[in-house]
């Protein structure tokens, strides 16, 4: 962004030293509950939020939560009701 195109919000720390990311932020790096953001923190004090994109690891978590791993049973649908002939 360059300075002509700046907009500010601003949150307020909680007495737990939490925060919570404005609607705006959010909207704008596209995050959502279950994401993750990165402080860049430089040298002369500036503050950059980014959205973390999520290593392997944390994808296999999110699908294995999702749809079971190797030894996830499967579902007994019961017999099956129609034969196996096509005509």
């Amino acid at each position: 962004m360059n300075a002509g195109n700046v907009t500010k919000v601003s949150s307020k720390i909680t007495s737990k030293n939490q925060i919570t990311i404005p609607k705006t932020v959010r909207e704008f790096l596209k995050v959502r509950s279950t994401d993750t953001i990165e402080w860049q923190i430089e040298p002369n004090g500036r503050v950059m939020i980014v959205r973390s994109k999520p290593d392997l690891w944390q994808l296999v978590d999110e699908q294995e939560k999702k749809f079971g791993n190797l030894s996830t049973t499967e579902v007994d649908w019961g017999k099956d009701v129609e034969s196996e002939d096509f005509d």
